[in-house]
């Protein structure tokens, strides 16, 4: 583990103003940080420009807490921070008063922010745009935040008002990979990585100034094809291997971490930025730790390079063994299998489970005998240049456990992937753009890739019958419906039971739930509280055997108030078949309408306390502090309830 030097905390100093708007005259407190250009302009150290995008899947509720998060630091002597903060127009904006658009802020410290409950309260419920006490420098209406020119214009503003030694760059938004990121529902417009470094060379050609460091606040970021797109426009690159969620990056802690930085050493290089990213995934704590973001990497744009042709030198003996020994393709289809990959339920059925770690997959390689040893030392080479691009990585939990810090697209049915609409679209790329990265487009991987691809077992049952693409997407969006509704019918007693429970709880009599006969409905409720009580004990039982659980207290409780419930529901209805126990049947409706209730309650109010206490930790500890922490609890576990597994899914999704 590398770890990171201890700095004391000092308080931020007082906030500057753009460089732009100061003319002649230039304050002593800049001047005594940063580098005066003449002409009234003053250079800081860093220029923090962040493109903030709340305008897809709910974005709108959590894009504002950026900004909050930015305003723990805000702007000083040293460094400025700026943001462009979009938000699509919803329906309630009316009723919470949250506005929409798009606006520019040059960030400022807040001397009073929420605490961190209040912060995390404000992921779910409105107004979300409330505290933020940074000047709105721009209002650009609805402009398009997935528009390669808009961003470029950010980025020359950014450059041009707040001038600087080095620019760091975070792109906050629904992310894909190498398909894109910051996606725009409004104007159906996304930023892919080619629009993100013509933006980068656009903004260079128009200020003279380069991008230090990228920092991807979205999922699949951290992927080869992005990478190597952006090895001429910026020099680090940050990004997570595995989808984000919620709060993602640090940003609040990094931001401190700079401002730290910055007073005690008067310098920091971009690849020290890089590492306190990672640092502060690495030591976050809390429930939702591994839920928010479990991978985060910090690669060096200057080396990918070797990075690509050691990568493209693997598909050609690939290729050479392939067809030599046609037999190889097993091997290397189990390679691909067995590497570690990042889709949301670790199963390769989805495209974003096509991502897969490349150094995990050369080791994978180079344990099969049967690809030869022109693959082996191909494979170590490639190992080799990725160990060598990785400045830093962090992986949080067992998902994730296999993960080197660079991923790449290698499906086992390449050219296969359908479309997911009803109506088929225009010009659908089964390999999703891949031949026009520059890694797919100047290798041999999409042949490989498409030399050993396999279409799905029910697709091709489904062409067999002649069904067209259209004809396989939507027979399987209706057998996923019925497959749904039998896990559904599989779980169906316990909705069963709760139903008659409602009933019971109003001193009603059981009536029929979806078709079933009260006759049926309520021993199936019998059988349903007893399924439930079983699940809850089940829990009880193993999270007080667990000594690796650091939430045993929690787990033990949400699975006590599951075993009530369905011991409630179980009673009510055999206190109504039994009749001679019927006035069993409201008290024990009551407690089984409640136990629930108690249970969704209890969850959301101890993971807000568990995840607000340990970001009080982290903000009033030091690094060494956090990773002393760390390491103490290196071998430990979290309980996470469902309700808060639920919560942390909900927002942005597919791009692709």
């Amino acid at each position: 583990m590398k770890i990171l030097p201890s700095f004391p905390r000092v308080p931020a100093q007082p906030v500057v103003g753009p460089a732009a708007t100061v003319s002649g005259v230039v304050s002593m407190a800049a001047t005594s940080d940063g580098v005066d250009l003449g002409s009234g302009e003053i250079e800081k150290e860093w220029t923090v420009l962040v493109w903030a995008n709340g305008k897809a899947n709910g974005a709108d509720r959590l894009a504002p807490s950026v900004l909050r998060e930015l305003e723990t630091a805000g702007s000083n002597d040293s460094m400025d921070i700026v943001a462009q903060l979009g938000r699509k127009q919803r329906i309630y904006d009316k009723v919470t008063k949250d506005w929409s658009g798009v606006r520019r802020y040059h960030v400022e410290r807040n001397e009073t922010p929420y605490s961190s409950g209040k912060e995390l309260s404000k992921w779910f419920l409105p107004p979300y745009t409330s505290g933020i006490v940074s000047p709105v420098v721009e209002d650009l209406g609805d402009a398009d935040m997935g528009s390669a020119a808009s961003f470029a214009d950010f980025l020359k503003w950014g450059m041009k008002e707040y001038p600087a030694k080095h620019y760091a760059v975070v792109v906050y938004g629904e992310g894909g990979g190498m398909v894109g990121t910051s996606n725009d529902e409004t104007s159906g417009h996304g930023l892919t990585p080619a629009d993100v470094q013509k933006s980068f060379a656009d903004a260079k050609e128009s200020t003279g100034r380069s991008v230090d460091l990228v920092a991807f606040d979205s999922s699949y970021g951290a992927g080869i094809e992005t990478a190597h797109q952006l090895k001429d426009v910026a020099d680090v690159m940050v990004g997570s291997q595995a989808p984000v969620r919620l709060g993602s990056l640090q940003l609040d802690m990094v931001m401190k971490d700079l401002q730290t930085e910055l007073a005690t050493k008067g310098s920091v290089s971009p690849e020290q930025l890089a590492k306190w990213f990672v640092f502060e995934t690495r030591t976050n704590s809390g429930p939702m730790a591994a839920l928010v973001n479990p991978t985060l990497s910090a690669i060096d744009l200057k080396k990918i390079d070797a990075v690509k042709v050691a990568y493209g030198r693997l598909a050609d003996e690939l290729s050479d063994v392939l067809a030599e020994k046609p037999k190889s393709q097993d091997a290397l289809r189990m390679a691909i299998s067995d590497t570690q990959n990042y889709a949301e339920n670790q199963s390769s059925g989805d495209f974003y489970g096509d991502y897969r770690d490349l150094g995990h997959f050369a080791k994978n390689l180079q344990r099969d005998v049967r690809l030869g040893d022109a693959v082996h030392e191909a494979a170590e080479t490639l190992l080799e240049a990725t160990r060598a691009s990785i400045i830093d990585e962090a992986h949080v939990g067992l998902t994730v456990s296999n993960s080197t810090g660079l991923s790449g697209y290698l499906p086992l049915d390449a050219g296969f992937d359908l479309h997911q609409s009803w109506k088929a679209p225009t010009g659908f790329d089964p390999l999703h753009g891949y031949q026009s990265t520059t890694v797919g487009g100047s290798t041999q991987w999409a042949e490989v890739l498409k030399s050993v691809a396999v279409e799905k077992k029910g697709d091709a049952r489904l062409r067999k019958l002649g069904l067209g693409d259209t004809g396989i997407v939507r027979t399987n969006k209706v057998l996923n419906t019925l497959k749904k509704l039998g896990s559904w019918a599989f779980a169906g007693t316990a909705k069963v039971g709760s139903y008659q429970a409602y009933k019971f709880a109003r001193g009603k009599q059981p009536g029929n739930y979806f078709g079933i006969p009260v006759k049926a409905g309520v021993p199936l409720a019998v059988v349903g509280g007893a399924r439930d009580a079983f699940l809850g004990a089940k829990q009880i039982v193993k999270s007080v055997g667990d000594d690796t659980l650091t939430n045993k207290k929690a787990a033990v409780i949400d699975g006590s108030l599951a075993t009530l419930g369905g011991l409630a529901v179980g009673t009510a209805a055999a206190a109504y078949l039994l009749r001679g126990a019927a006035f069993l049947t409201q008290p024990a409706g009551i407690v089984a309408v409640a136990a629930p209730i108690a249970k969704i309650g209890y969850g959301i109010y101890e993971a807000k306390q568990a995840q607000s206490a340990a970001k009080d930790r982290a903000l009033a500890s030091t690094p060494s502090e956090r990773l002393a922490q760390l390491e103490t609890n290196s071998l430990k576990t979290t309980f996470v309830s469902p309700v808060l597994r639920w919560l942390a899914e909900l927002g942005p999704g597919d791009l692709d």
